[in-house]
């Protein structure tokens, strides 16, 4: 399990007993501790208090032009990457609860973006479908993905080329991780993407991180 063991990760211990097998990490002010060697190697993606490496610029679900500086939200963004919200079931439930709550992360100051490679006609008809209102991001060619290092290279050729491991990011206005949110195992379980975190561990990692 990736966990730091700063300060102002203390608080957060019984979250990360409740989360089992998910890897929460959360920034704090005191420079990061080091991770044991177990725990690095599960690491994925950027790391906490990293900036992101792209600025999001993507089209949206309604086909419109869209990039970090207007899709943040006054005290972040809660960024999802996702399989597809096309075929992948564990992936549409993870949007759809996301977006029952929506207003509870608007309430935190915090925009919710999802990122899939799914191309922008099958986000607008899943949206459109289930009355979806966190935005979708279409990353046809897994830019941003690769950009995050989130790639599943399980998969090299065919329908499932180019989809993520599932991850969750809280992101402040000035692009820097707050916390991160992923499944531990990934590398050595092919099935860990069934598994995403409750919406009160993604709201309560936020709160924890800002």
């Amino acid at each position: 399990m990736r966990e730091a063991t700063s300060p102002r990760e203390t608080g957060m211990k019984p979250l990360l007993s409740a989360l089992a097998a998910w890897a929460l990490s959360l920034a704090s002010a005191a420079p990061a501790a080091a991770a044991s060697p177990a725990a690095a190697s599960a690491d994925l993606g950027p790391g906490v208090g990293a900036l992101i490496p792209h600025d999001l610029a993507a089209t949206d679900a309604t086909g419109a032009a869209r990039k970090f500086g207007d899709l943040v939200g006054r005290k972040g963004m809660a960024l999802f990457f996702v399989r597809s919200i096309d075929w992948c079931p564990y992936c549409r439930a993870q949007t759809l609860s996301v977006d029952a709550a929506r207003a509870e992360f608007e309430r935190r100051g915090l925009s919710v973006v999802f990122v899939s490679y799914d191309p922008v006609e099958k986000q607008k008809a899943f949206a459109k479908a289930n009355n979806v209102g966190v935005t979708l991001l279409s990353d046809p060619k897994s830019e941003i993905i690769d950009a995050f290092g989130l790639r599943n290279e399980r998969h090299v050729a065919g329908r499932f080329a180019g989809i993520p491991h599932p991850a969750a990011f809280i992101v402040r206005p000035d692009r820097k991780i707050a916390a991160k949110l992923f499944e531990a195992d990934y590398a050595t379980n092919d099935k860990s993407y069934v598994n995403r975190p409750e919406v009160g561990a993604v709201l309560a990692a936020a709160d924890g991180a800002l």
